[in-house]
């Protein structure tokens, strides 16, 4: 495993596909499973949009409109930090949840880190990613008929298997 995977025990594992491939949904649904398992996780999701990031009508959108460049709201038990800043990138976010265990990373589909690629039926048909460090294809396709199609020598796991998803990270994870 490369310093980019696992760094002071702590474990990055990117979930990509292509857009509406069901990214989220997959997040929510190994984010339960790996909390039972006892691991603590954070997630980090890449906007290639900007995007807005407080609600309208509460004091901190109206402090963001009126000018401040950052804004900030806290209670005892956890804050939100909005800060304008030229080329952010997630290592800098990483930095924020030093006491977890896996922080599961969605997009980053070209990106170095070991990564899940979802490919779906009726969204996509092959794999998009970089393959440096691919566990594994998540897919809901009939891989029998359509593997020429998808151009990849990886581990392919059914979609919906929650358990071999989050099996074959640990896997990886330990380096087995």
């Amino acid at each position: 495993m490369n310093d980019i995977s696992k760094l002071n025990n702590q474990a990055r594992i990117v979930i990509c596909g292509v857009k509406n491939s069901g990214k989220t949904t997959l997040i929510t649904k190994l984010i339960p499973k790996f909390t039972s398992l006892g691991y603590k996780v954070a997630t980090i999701k890449h906007d290639g949009h900007d995007f807005e990031a407080d609600v309208e009508g509460t004091d901190s959108y109206k402090h963001k409109k009126a000018g401040a460049y950052g804004t900030a709201v806290f209670s005892k038990n956890k804050f939100m930090v909005v800060k304008e800043q030229k080329e952010t990138d997630e290592s800098q976010l990483i930095e924020l949840f030093p006491e977890a265990d896996l922080i599961l990373l969605e997009g980053f589909k070209n990106s170095r880190y070991p990564k899940i690629e979802i490919i779906r039926e009726n969204n996509s048909s092959k794999s998009v990613c970089n393959k440096d460090n691919l566990i594994a294809i998540a897919s809901d396709i009939n891989i029998e008929n359509n593997i020429e199609n998808l151009d990849i020598n990886n581990k392919i796991i059914d979609l919906n298997n929650i358990d071999g998803i989050a099996e074959a990270i640990i896997q990886y994870i330990d380096g087995k």
